[in-house]
Order: structure tokens, then C-alpha cells, then sequence
């Protein structure tokens, strides 16, 4: 339960401690979670659960799990009265939701690659190992209950988190997501839990649920029925779009265990992520083929490095190499030297300012349009940078800083406006960020004049995978925590900022492949052969058909050009006379 103000808990066997609206942290649907130091708390909703279905009891049991990577319950929360209402755990700091990896831009951006993939989806296989040691089920561990900790210059881990929803002893679990059930079984078992590990890993390393891509005679949101019948991305009818990874990157042995689950309905232990060899029968994808009118596009080719693809672009002509390289696409120039970390670069007059965060340090550089580098002292304590446009903002515990650029006879920062923000609450896009303040959600929306927060409760209840903004139009790729669907939802504010209107669609996925330009105009890439070219202030829609148009074409904005990546290169997609 989200509560407003600060009030006072007891952690047994600890003591008491006092929670404020800063220290929350997140809402689910059994309660919410805060955090106090190195501890996370969370608090039902319905206060007479832990007495009604004997919670105390099972966290008893939930505590004896001991492994880096479960966040088991550790004691019971007590409230003023002595009553029980809720559990501590330890808290994970700098996890990413696992829906977020699915993502192609966010893999791009960390620089997830296959590699992380088997090691990412071998330390999940090793914690349902552990579980099952322990005679406990995980049940509903889907996509929004596994974190992914991603650092630099290390393996990504996974860690598990509402552990207390699992079965273990004489408590049953009697909750799971749709979309990770196993259907065909009657009763929770090791094997669903396995069933249920194999939706997540597969979408790790494809992007793409085994039970989605198209199938004639199926609609796109009969996800379980398709379930039931076994109509997996093997069979032979399904035809999949061509942002799908290529499941060349799954390891032999469980790419065969991938397709003998899901399509052929046997039900036995996966081998590890880890286990070397080639696939018994080579799974071929289907790719999507329609009808497309030729030549209504043109395409070319402005930016390639041979051996170095581009994996991501500003929208002031900055590139990111594979190598972490930055250049400038107008010139091909470089942009000072490769930062580790996730970067932000924005334009200043003939140079850059460039900001790193690998999670340890924040760094932040100038380049001069001389050549000359200077390293720029930040000046607060920030957790973490976030751009929008070409301004650059420092994130502290409770407030979004702009950070002005000086030359005072060398570059500087200094702080200027800010704003107060819940920042454990928040998710971070580009462009725009969504706050997630006691249940009811937010979008952060910085602009000319300033920033935004507004109330957009179209939001409430989704977890956000993906989001770009531009000018007055924000647009979001959420999943649905009841049934693990994904829903794209669009927000177009009035001009004051303070007004919007909203639209809501379903999304086959969690990437939002689309390209807003500030004149107001919006591309987007949902189906292979086909561009959307739309105007969110007047709803004007021109569906563009071309045999060139493909999903795995990466849309991105330049200056006013729609841009995108494809082939390793930049291009730019244009319409023809």
C-alpha cells in the first residue's frame, strides 16, 4: 500500500524505521515497495493477507533461500500495532526490468550482445536450479519479476524478485502471468517453472515471444490460444517480421529443447544456456511476405565504417560506433575518444558535450570544435545524466538538474533549474522519462520552456519498456502486468504543455521503431513493407508500401531527415518525387 508522508515501520528483528515518499519505489499488484539504505520493504495492499493466507508463516520458509541472485523475504513488517504487513528483503540496486532486453534499442545502447545473452539467460537457468534444490517453486517468474544486472566490463546476472508469490512447503502459488503459463499442465510443477524460463530466455535472445509473429487463422492478441494449440514461431505457417533476431544466436543444444517445448509439447529440463553444440534440426524463420509498391521510397546510404556498425544516432548528427566510437556523420569526424558506459552527447555551438555513466563514475567532456578536450567537473552528487534534446540534466536523489554550459576562459558546469522527482520511481527513455509516484504515473517531458510532469493515467498499471519524444508528442511501448501483452500508447499535448490526448493500440512486441521530427511529423515501422508517416496534432495517417520498408531497419531522427540504421550504415529514407 502507497502511502503519502512519512510514517513508521517495524522490521523484526531489526527495528524501527521511518518511510518516506522519497524511499518509494515502485507498485505492483499485491503492494508497494520502498527502500531504506540497503533494505527493500514491501507493504500489501490488502492488510489482512500475511494473517488470512499465513504469509508470516511462508516467509519463514522464503528466508532459508540463500543465493545472490533470489531477493527472498528476510523478516515480517510490522505496522504501529504490531501487526504484520508486509516483509523486508535486501534491495538490488541498478536492475533493469528483463522486459527492457528484449528491447533492440536498449541493447544497443548497453552494448548487449549474443554473448550476454547466454550468460544473462545461464545465471536465470542456475537460480531456477537453485530454487528446485530447495523444493520451491518460482511459479510467476516472468519477465517483470526477473532483473537484469547489466555492468560493464562483466557478464550480466539475473536476480528474481517477489519470491514471496513462490510455492514452497505446505503454501501453494496460485498466481501467473498468461503469457509464461504452461497451458497443457494441470498443477505447478519444476517442469512449468522451466516452461515459464523458456518464454523469458527465448525473448532474450530473439526479441520475440515463441507464440507470436503471424499464423493464418490466428489474430494477433489469440497469444493463448496459440499457446494451447502449440502454433509456436516453428511452425511451419508462422511467418515473423524482420526485426526477429536471427536464432543462430541460441546455442544449439537449447535452441532444439526451444522447439521440441514450445512446438512439439515435450516437457523435460532445458540444458544450459552454457552447453556447446550444434542443433539436431536447424530452426528456419519464416520471414513475412506481402504485396509492396516499389519505388515509392528512396534510400541512401550517408555514413558506413568498414568492420564498425553504427548502433545508435543523435538527433544532432553524434553516432555511436560497436567500437564506442563517436563521430559526427555531417563530417565523419570523430568526437573526442571512446567513454565507456552509456553515453549522451549533446551540441554546443561548434563542439560537444559528451556524458558517460559506467555505473561507478559520471563523466563529462567537452569537445572543442578545435579538437582541444577538456574534462568538466560535475558539479553535484548525481545518480545518473539524462538528455533530452540538446540539453543535459543531472539526476539527484530527489530532483532533475539542468546543467548549463560556461567558458570561463575554460568550459564549465553549472547548476541551474530543477525540479522534484521520486528518482528510484522513474524510467528512463529517450527524450522523456515516466515517474511512477504512489501508483499513479507521470511523463517527465523536458521542452523549450522547461519541463513537464503531467498525470497521465493512461500509463497506471503498465510497466514502460520503451519511449521517444519529441516537441509535444510522446509515444510508449508498455506491457501489461496482468497478462504480459504489449500495448503502444500515445500521448499529444496542447501547446501550453499542460493538456493531452491519448491513443492506445496494441504493439506485437516491446521495440518502438519510430522517428519523431520537431516540425510535428511521425515515422513509424510496424509491419515489413510498410512505413506509417503520421501527424499526431491533426491525426493525419499516410501508410507508405515499399518492398525496401522492413522491421530490422532501425528508425532514428537527424536534424529534420528521417534516418535509420540498417546493413551496419546510416541511411536516410525519404519520399520519392
Amino acid at each position: 500500500m502507497a502511502r503519502r508522508g512519512s510514517f513508521e515501520v517495524t522490521l523484526e528483528g531489526r527495528g524501527v524505521v521511518t518511510l518516506r515518499e522519497a524511499d518509494y519505489v515502485a507498485s505492483g499488484g499485491e503492494g508497494a515497495i520502498y527502500r531504506t539504505g540497503q533494505t527493500g520493504v514491501k507493504l500489501y495492499t490488502d492488510t489482512a493477507k500475511m494473517a488470512r493466507d499465513g504469509v508470516a508463516e511462508k516467509i519463514k520458509l522464503l528466508a532459508g533461500l540463500k543465493h545472490s541472485g533470489i531477493v527472498a523475504p528476510q523478516g515480517p513488517v510490522l505496522d504501529a500495532g504490531k501487526k504484520p504487513i508486509g516483509f523486508y528483503m535486501p534491495f538490488i540496486a541498478g536492475g533493469e526490468p528483463m522486459s527492457r532486453v528484449f528491447v533492440s534499442d536498449f541493447r544497443a545502447r548497453t552494448g548487449f550482445g549474443d554473448a550476454d545473452a547466454i550468460a544473462l539467460s545461464q545465471s536465470m537457468f542456475e537460480i531456477v536450479q537453485y530454487a528446485h534444490s530447495k523444493k520451491a517453486l518460482l511459479v510467476d517468474a516472468n519477465e517483470l519479476n526477473w532483473l537484469a544486472m547489466i555492468n560493464r566490463g562483466s557478464a550480466p546476472t539475473a536476480a528474481v524478485i517477489d519470491v514471496d508469490s513462490w510455492a514452497i512447503g505446505r503454501w501453494p502459488a496460485t498466481v501467473i502471468m498468461p503469457s509464461i503459463r504452461d497451458w497443457s499442465a494441470q498443477h505447478f510443477t519444476e517442469a512449468t517453472d522451466w516452461f515459464a524460463w523458456g518464454i523469458v530466455a527465448f525473448q532474450i535472445f530473439t526479441g520475440i515471444h515463441p507464440f507470436k509473429g503471424r499464423i493464418e487463422g490466428y489474430k494477433p492478441g489469440d497469444l493463448v490460444q496459440r499457446m494451447k494449440d502449440g502454433a509456436s514461431v516453428f511452425d511451419k505457417r508462422a511467418k515473423l517480421p524482420l526485426s526477429v533476431r536471427d536464432f543462430a544466436c541460441i546455442p544449439g543444444p537449447l535452441l532444439d529443447w526451444f522447439q521440441t517445448t514450445f512446438q512439439v509439447g515435450k516437457r523435460n529440463t532445458p540444458p544450459a544456456p552454457t552447453a556447446k553444440g550444434k542443433p539436431a534440426k536447424t530452426a528456419q524463420i519464416m520471414r513475412a511476405v506481402t504485396t509492396a509498391t516499389a519505388g515509392a521510397l528512396i534510400f541512401e546510404r550517408l555514413f558506413a565504417r568498414a568492420g564498425d556498425p553504427v548502433v545508435r544516432i543523435w538527433a544532432n548528427g553524434a553516432a555511436l560506433l560497436a567500437s564506442g566510437d563517436l563521430v559526427d556523420l555531417a563530417t565523419g569526424r570523430e568526437i573526442g575518444v571512446p567513454m565507456p558506459g552509456d553515453v549522451e552527447v549533446v551540441r554546443v555551438g561548434n563542439g560537444w558535450l559528451v556524458a558517460s555513466d559506467d555505473g561507478v563514475e559520471i563523466r563529462v567532456e567537452h569537445f572543442a570544435g578545435d579538437g582541444n578536450i577538456f574534462r568538466i567537473n560535475v558539479p553535484l552528487a548525481l545518480r545518473r545524466i539524462f538528455r533530452a534534446g540538446e540539453t543535459l540534466f543531472g539526476v539527484t536523489h530527489q530532483s532533475i538538474v539542468e546543467l548549463d554550459l560556461h567558458d570561463l576562459g575554460r568550459p564549465m558546469l553549472t547548476p541551474g533549474r530543477h525540479w522534484v522527482v521520486m528518482e528510484r520511481a522513474i524510467t528512463w527513455l529517450d527524450d522523456v522519462a515516466v515517474q511512477d509516484v504512489l501508483g499513479n504515473a507521470f511523463v517527465i517531458l523536458p521542452h523549450t520552456a522547461g519541463m513537464s510532469i503531467v498525470r497521465t493515467p493512461e500509463l497506471d498499471g503498465f510497466a514502460v519498456v520503451s519511449g521517444k519524444a519529441c516537441g509535444r508528442f510522446a509515444a510508449f511501448t508498455v506491457l501489461d502486468r496482468r497478462d504480459g501483452t504489449h500495448q503502444r500508447i500515445e500521448i499529444t499535448f496542447d501547446k501550453a504543455m499542460r493538456t493531452y490526448q491519448a491513443w492506445t493500440g496494441p504493439a506485437d512486441g516491446p521495440d518502438l521503431n519510430m522517428a519523431i521530427l520537431p516540425r510535428g511529423v511521425a515515422a513509424t515501422i510496424t509491419t515489413d513493407f510498410e512505413l506509417t508517416v503520421f501527424v499526431p496534432t491533426n491525426g493525419n495517417v499516410n501508410k507508405v508500401r515499399d518492398t525496401g520498408v522492413n522491421t530490422a531497419m532501425k528508425l532514428a531522427r537527424w536534424g529534420d531527415r528521417i534516418v535509420y540504421i540498417a546493413d551496419s550504415a546510416v541511411w536516410q529514407l525519404r519520399m520519392a518525387p
